[in-house]
């Protein structure tokens, strides 16, 4: 039988020993078991990395690209990474705008930590991410832009393309 001790200025008993250790292994094992799954099968995998947010989908990079050019529409393409910052921000307002052009834009996401992104990234002339850039429905770069770009800011390219 367990042993438990009663704390004096307390009502609620204390566990100790053999007892004590096992809850305290099993917790244990069970926060790194949860912390290595969500690492090893990344944000898509249900376990609250983003799910279906554009700025979270880990599609092949370059196939989407080359996709999105053929379909005859404008193109957004963002490469950026899911741990700095300004990358963090920017998705956040992607996540937000993106979806309200389904059908009219088309979004490539470029995570620069996956393959495919770093692939894409050898094609185009930037230093620095978060970088966006906006081509129009015939393929031509139109734009681009280094940085966080605001809700506002992103929504008005985003109109400017849709409306030529």
């Amino acid at each position: 039988m367990p042993r438990v001790s009663v704390d004096p200025d307390s009502r609620l008993p204390a566990f100790t020993g053999r007892r004590y250790q096992a809850v305290l292994t099993v917790g244990v094992i069970v926060i790194f078991a949860v912390i290595i799954a969500s690492k090893v099968l990344g944000p898509d995998a249900g376990l609250g990395g983003g799910g279906d947010a554009p700025s979270q989908s880990r599609a092949d990079a370059i196939a989407t690209f080359e996709e999105a050019r053929a379909s005859g529409r404008p193109v957004y393409l963002l490469f950026h990474s899911l741990t700095c910052d300004p990358c963090v921000e920017i998705s956040a307002y992607v996540d937000q705008v993106v979806p309200s052009y389904q059908g009219r834009v088309e979004f490539v996401n470029a995570i620069t930590e996956d393959a495919s992104g770093q692939r894409l990234a050898t094609g185009f002339n930037f230093q620095y991410i978060p970088t966006s850039f906006f081509f129009d429905q015939r393929g031509a770069l139109i734009a681009s832009y280094t940085g966080v770009m605001s809700v506002d800011e992103l929504r008005a390219q985003l109109d400017s393309m849709v409306t030529e």
